[in-house]
């Protein structure tokens, strides 16, 4: 189809107004997108050619000079050159466009761009070679320029895992934090290895949104590159790794892909936590040489009339999809046993009483010698969680001399813990070595919320499994109903609740309200277990006040204890569960439609892609192992590049909203969270360099340095995590978890 248009120069086209006037010379219609906007290409004058996306409110788009190119010369310098296509043609329901450019050094680059719609998507493929030889290096870009102007306060960015929204609960100088757009020039470009889904989105002020996705992602790097913690700029052909972003431009937004993956203005120092955070350019260029190639295929996706937690759910599963991400099927019964062994194994029961799990183990080959003396609910230590798993493990074990061992030392880690001062608390737990009480995080010198909503809840449900079979725990529960109690006398007046407290005293440390939703499991289950409605009603509260915090816009801030009030996953984890909690006490749709919400925000860290380990880099050296796929794993929280498998947590999460809802996504992502988040953990005949079976490292890095965490050290949590999933589920519904555990789904 053709049409007429209004003659496009560079900064005609920036300022491209749509209209088919006749005039000037016809452009050829590539598609219709189901928007309703269109996409042109548009010849100007000289019989060049640039690109339009019209119809699309603030999301259309122009490119006068789609060829963008970026050149690293010898002497260091960097220089931009982007250029029109020469030839435009209508081909396969698409278009063919073509363009041979110039470097400023030497060599000539042949591009030939195959652009075509389908449904919302507007795809190119794009095939670049280069002639001739010549120094420095080169990447080329695809980007599509907004027509009106695009402030950063009336914009919101999604990036999965790093950006939702605004700057607003980044640090100042994470990458798109607010020194990017007070002290930069606000370019956010960010290599895709650091990203869930490698795509950047943009969703406009008048409900219309673009969102970019390097629909075929390699990944590939080096180990030179990999371990590059400077940001030194590197020229390589084996790097297959792009990025992602937006890139200002006289008060409007560029928005694409750059390949290779040069990163900026801000990047991280890689292997790092919670410093390395800096505002530099960590360039990475191919080299200008004969015969190199670049293949690579970029979507953008147009949407309108969305608020931004329905813009961000969309494109997620629409990157979702396009990734294909495969099941890795794991034996859940072995992986089953084996942690819970490595428990029990682990537990430590002094001579005068006290019992406990230590809080970190060194799981480097034959480093187990190093470890913490302390042993602390909640967060990492997961002590009290432990012992609930260990409990339910002893009920199910056909082995009654492991059943038996297993019980024994969770009833013990009970007792010992019921021992514990928490009203107010004197601390999160205690010196395996001395008895002295002892804290998670002693630099901060407080008691943290989620350490006690954590255990203090998985105390609660051991409660009542061993009501329900028979067998009271009063002390226990009595133990719990003080620090409860206490608690309520904590809550401010909206219904949060204070994020830490000074051990002993009581002295609130921080009153920041941001992770209140970790009380209400907990105060929902002392309403079951001791019919007071108190504890319920307050819950009500506490919830209404989480989510009328910022969390109805699709933001969850305040998850982990380490690193106050950011963007986390656990926010948006545990959220669901506090009103997965409610849902099922109520049945209030209201609570159902929030832990939607909530879910819909957690699936987007989880990675859909496989990032490959460098190639040239040995195995035994790797922490994480080459060919071991990485769908699955997830950042840990914005400001870093850490990743985890705290969310097989939540598959039964994810199990209870496919029931719940009927939406099968939440299915698949519950599958995906029950097998493949134990890729790297130790199993009988797959122990990879770790000390036995139930082992796995506690973190890694996707970005520089690959592979990489702080340390290789395994704390509780890694395995309750795991454990939590399948109980849970279990516990939900056991021919489901049957369903879900088979390596067919079937």
């Amino acid at each position: 189809m053709k049409c007429n248009v209004v003659s496009i120069s560079v900064l005609a086209l920036s300022l491209y107004a749509i209209s088919c006037s006749g005039l000037f010379s016809p452009g050829i219609e590539i598609g219709g997108l189901e928007t309703g906007a269109r996409v042109v290409a548009i010849p100007d004058e000289e019989d060049s050619w640039g690109l339009a996306v019209e119809d699309a409110g603030l999301a259309a788009m122009v490119q006068a000079e789609p060829v963008q190119l970026e050149f690293y010369g010898a002497d260091g310098l960097v220089q931009p050159v982007s250029a029109p296509y020469s030839s435009v043609e209508e081909a396969g329901g698409g278009v063919v466009a073509t363009a041979a450019v110039d470097g400023p050094g030497g060599g000539v680059f042949h591009v030939e761009d195959r652009w075509i719609v389908d449904g919302a998507v507007l795809t190119v493929d794009r095939s670049l070679r280069v002639s001739g030889d010549a120094p420095g290096g080169f990447l080329s870009a695809v980007t599509l320029v907004s027509v009106e102007e695009a402030p950063r306060e009336e914009t919101g960015y999604f990036v999965p895992g790093m950006i939702y929204g605004s700057p607003d609960n980044l640090t100042k100088s994470a990458i798109g934090g607010a020194d990017t757009f007070t002290e930069g020039s606000g370019i956010v470009i960010i290599r895709e290895d650091r990203i869930p889904a490698p795509m950047f989105g943009v969703r406009f002020s008048d409900g219309a949104s673009i969102t970019v996705l390097d629909a075929d992602p390699q990944g590939d790097t080096t180990m030179e590159e990999s371990h590059d913690l400077d940001a030194s700029t590197l020229v390589d052909e084996r790097y297959r790794f792009a990025a992602v972003g937006v890139r200002p431009q006289e008060e409007r937004l560029a928005v694409g892909l750059w390949f290779p993956g040069t990163e900026g203005e801000v990047t991280y120092r890689g292997k790092m936590y919670p410093g390395g955070q800096m505002h530099q350019w960590r360039r990475r260029y191919h080299p200008i040489k004969e015969g190199l190639t670049q293949d690579y295929r970029v979507s953008f996706r147009f949407a309108g009339g969305e608020d931004f937690p329905t813009y961000y759910n969309n494109a997620w599963r629409w990157a979702w999809g396009v990734m294909g991400p495969a099941l890795v099927p794991q034996d859940i019964e072995l992986a089953r046993r084996s942690m819970v062994d490595m428990l029990g194994e682990t537990v430590s029961m002094t001579p005068d009483g006290r019992t406990g799990i230590t809080n970190w183990i060194d799981a480097a080959p034959g480093a187990q010698s190093r470890r913490d003396s302390k042993s602390v609910m909640g967060f990492t230590g997961k002590t009290l969680e432990t012992a609930d798993f260990l409990l339910q493990d002893s009920d199910r074990d056909d082995n009654a001399e492991r059943a038996a061992k297993h019980r024994r030392i969770a009833e013990a880690i009970f007792d010992s813990y019921t021992k514990l001062k928490v009203d107010p608390p004197e601390g999160e737990g205690f010196d395996l070595k001395t008895g002295k009480p002892a804290l998670a995080i002693p630099r901060d010198n407080c008691v943290f919320l989620r350490s006690f909503g954590d255990d203090i809840k998985a105390t609660l449900r051991s409660v009542r499994r061993e009501r329900n079979a028979g067998r009271e725990h009063d002390a226990w529960l009595a133990w719990c109903r003080r620090f409860g109690d206490w608690l309520l006398t904590q809550q401010q007046p909206e219904g949060g609740f204070p994020r830490s407290w000074r051990p002993v005293t009581g002295e609130v440390a921080d009153p920041s309200p941001a992770s209140t939703y970790n009380a209400v499991p907990m105060l929902v289950l002392l309403t079951e277990l001791t019919g007071d409605q108190k504890y319920l009603d307050r819950a009500l509260e506490a919830a209404e006040f989480s989510w009328n915090s910022g969390q109805a816009s699709g933001r969850f801030v305040g998850g982990t204890i380490d690193n106050p009030d950011v963007i986390d996953k656990e926010a948006g984890t545990l959220s669901v569960e506090a009103y997965l909690s409610l849902y099922e006490k109520t049945k209030e749709q209201k609570w159902l439609d929030r832990a939607v919400v909530g879910a819909n925000f957690s699936q987007t860290w989880i990675y859909s892609w496989n990032v490959p380990m460098p190639s040239d880099e040995p195995d035994v050296d790797l922490p994480w192992k080459q060919g071991v796929p990485t769908v699955g794993i997830q950042p840990i929280s914005t400001g870093h590049s850490l990743t985890d498998e705290y969310m097989a947590f939540d598959a039964d999460e994810f199990a209870k909203l496919s029931v719940y809802t009927g939406d099968k996504h939440y299915e698949d992502i519950a599958r995906i969270l029950l097998h493949n988040t134990k890729v790297m953990l130790a199993v009988p005949g797959r122990l990879y360099d770790l000390p036995g079976p139930g082992w796995q490292q506690e973190h890694w890095s996707m970005a520089p340095q690959r592979a990489y965490g702080i340390h290789r050290g395994w704390l509780p949590w890694v395995s309750t995590a795991h454990l939590n999933g399948i109980f849970g589920l279990e516990e939900f519904d056991a021919a489901l978890f049957q369903k879900l555990a088979r390596p067919d789904g079937d």
